[in-house]
């Protein structure tokens, strides 16, 4: 009986050229054993399972037509909502139970980095059939496999792709392949639908590839036989960057001759995906027989990766450059060949098991957390812990990781050594210290120095420090806020106090205290944490359920410094219900933040270098009334980490 190589495709580039090439050859057999109504048994006895966490028809369907077609057997979870997910049943579970079923697991899952989390816990192989808006590479076999056999090749063809390229995971699969295959990419995104960063990072990185940009207009011009088409690079990196002809661009717009375009891949515009709130910039992109009318567009295949909704019209399906009901009618023959391809590899005895650059662990507890809100670490963080990697691209004014799962990276100005707890404004000279750091598992990394404050770590080296508050200024500007608080909330009953902690949940209580003395109120209060893990609400006295929804919340912390940490503080309460309003109060606003986030009430307006930094030392929750003088406010300068001139870190 047959069996399969734990060979896990969770990317295309988990694929070489020449095993792409291979899969082609068994596709175009297959292909033709269909038409000739053979039935292969090459499978038989095998087992597939597939977990579909998101709606599917082509590739779920195909995927089965396939297994059936090799002669084997499969077992369906197409409705996940049915499942022990439905009782909370993690990912990892999920899979190691199915592997114990089935022979291979085909996997859909709406969080970016799930099929990733699904290989390394399945001891089947997996195949993403789509992770969020990651990557979906069986689709582009399937893309890649039509698109050859209508034009010959794949090198030198130009492709435009039109639509969502935000969002729409088939895109993002395709533009890797394209880029490896030599062929040259036309982006057509609909506004606010650009390609991600991450992903023309890992073109250029990976492919020393950049491409094209233009608006949906000037693709409009080139349908209209227009003499000239200006390529205009929507940033420096996306340089109109064609094999041979135009070669030439660099971040100015390029008059050249317009390219002619052998295929026009469109996307739907992918709802589920947009956050709420989000509204797509203009009307989305539509394609009618107008758009192709053009000599220079005539011989373009039209390519959809279905389902299509309003951006295609069905005009087109009578037009014999329109190929997307085949692209999808050949995903069981390139699905047979893929499955077959397993086998062989089995045959031969190889794994080809799947090569990561090793992860950053974190020794502490307290992680950065991946910022991308569909990444899979978010939603699986029972076991899950946040893995980075070094991002192979980015300045190096700030570090820059990458996520190991999903590929979003984040930027941290500040990194800390476990061992010293001690925090350090990363500059380049820090880059030699910070692998060292990695490799000895003592780095940790904050994105401002109340992060890292508030985690337990103190600055490198500090310049001179003067006190700038003592106990009773300090005291005598919280009753300021307490006042400012009560002059502008006309109705207190239906107000919440929520400090960030630590230092903000103390000063949260303080103000609670002090408006109950001057109104008789008691408003509940909460804090919420921000430190380490995701953001969340955390209860203040014993008490649980405070509710937030249609309530005025108070938000307050000691001192703003970049507005981060106010940020994660208001997506966590959005996160716990629908306040009415979110106002912020601070003992402190030293001014240069670096979001445009502005404190309601303020304590006291303390102008400050950006070298220098406010801290706020605090004794404890005692009563407002029996303050330790002890209690003060001081300015100091941070210092730089002289790393470059071999001083001690």
């Amino acid at each position: 009986m047959a069996r399969l190589a734990k060979y896990d495709l969770v990317s295309i580039d988990d694929l070489e050229l020449e095993d792409i090439e291979q899969i082609f050859q068994l596709a175009d057999h297959f292909s033709q054993s269909l038409k000739e109504g053979d039935t292969p048994r090459l499978a038989q006895g095998l087992i597939m399972a597939t977990l579909f966490y998101e709606p599917s028809t082509r590739t779920r369907l195909s995927f089965e037509a396939a297994m059936h077609r090799l002669g084997g057997s499969v077992i369906s979870s197409a409705d996940m909502k049915t499942s022990s997910v439905a009782k909370g049943e993690s990912l990892a579970d999920t899979v190691r139970v199915v592997s114990a079923y089935a022979d291979l697991i085909v996997l859909r899952h709406p969080h970016e980095g799930a099929a990733k989390v699904a290989a390394e816990y399945a001891s089947s192989p997996v195949i993403n059939a789509g992770d969020g808006s990651r990557e979906h590479p069986t689709q582009t076999l399937c893309d890649l496999y039509i698109l050859r056999s209508k034009k010959g090749d794949l090198k030198g063809l130009t492709v435009a792709i039109c639509g969502d390229l935000r969002y729409g995971r088939t895109v993002h699969s395709l533009m890797y392949a394209l880029a490896r295959f030599g062929a040259n990419i036309l982006a057509v995104p609909n506004k606010g639908m650009e390609v991600p960063e991450h992903v023309l990072a890992r073109l250029a990185v990976q492919r020393n590839y950049k491409f094209a940009t233009v608006s949906i207009a000037e693709l409009k011009s080139l349908a209209s036989d227009l003499d000239a088409l200006y390529l205009t690079p929507r940033e420096p990196h996306q340089m109109a960057l064609f094999t041979g002809e135009m070669a030439a661009g660099a971040a100015r717009a390029v008059k050249s001759d317009p390219p002619v375009v052998d295929a026009l891949y469109v996307t739907r515009l992918q709802r589920e995906r947009l956050k709420d709130g989000h509204e797509v910039g203009s009307e989305y992109f539509h394609v009618d027989s107008r758009a192709i009318r053009g000599s220079r567009t005539q011989s373009a295949v039209i390519m959809h990766p279905l389902p299509r909704t309003d951006e295609l019209a069905y005009e087109l399906d009578s037009d014999p450059r329109a190929i997307y009901f085949e692209q999808a009618a050949v995903g069981v023959p390139v699905r047979m060949a893929l499955i077959a391809w397993l086998i062989q590899l089995a045959a031969q005895g190889e794994a080809k098991p799947r090569r990561s650059p090793k992860a950053i662990a974190f020794s502490s507890r307290v992680h950065p957390m991946c910022a991308n809100p569909t990444c899979i670490t978010r939603s699986e963080s029972a076991y899950l812990s946040p893995r980075f990697r070094f991002a192979p691209w980015g300045d190096r004014s700030a570090l820059t990781l990458q996520c190991d799962y999903c590929e979003h990276e984040a930027r941290f100005d500040y990194v800390g050594n476990s061992r010293s707890r001690r925090y350090y404004r990363f500059d380049e000279t820090l880059y030699g210290y910070v692998r060292r750091w990695v490799e000895e598992g003592s780095l940790m990394v904050f994105r401002d120095p109340k992060q890292a404050e508030e985690s337990g770590y103190e600055p490198y080296r500090r310049g001179p420090q003067r006190e700038v508050m003592n106990a009773q200024e300090m005291r005598r500007a919280l009753e300021s806020l307490a006042e400012q608080i009560i002059a502008d909330l006309s109705d207190l009953t239906g107000v919440t106090v929520v400090g960030i902690l630590t230092r903000g949940a103390i000063l949260a209580l303080r103000l609670r205290d002090l408006i109950a003395d001057k109104t008789g109120i008691v408003l509940p209060c909460a804090a919420v944490s921000v430190v380490g893990d995701e953001a969340r609400i955390v209860p203040l006295e014993g008490k649980d359920g405070l509710a937030f929804d249609g309530r005025t919340i108070v938000l307050v912390d000691d001192v703003i410094n970049s507005g981060w940490t106010v940020q994660r503080a208001m997506n966590a309460l959005w996160n716990a219900g629908r306040p009415a309003s979110v106002r912020l109060a601070v003992l402190i606003d030293r001014g240069h933040r670096a979001l445009p986030i502005r404190p309601n009430y303020a304590g006291k307006n303390l102008p400050t270098a950006p070298t220098e930094r406010v801290r706020v030392y605090l004794d404890s929750q005692e009563p407002v009334g029996k303050r330790k003088a002890t209690e003060r406010v001081v300015l100091y300068s941070m210092l730089e980490s002289g790393a470059s001139k071999g001083k001690h870190v």
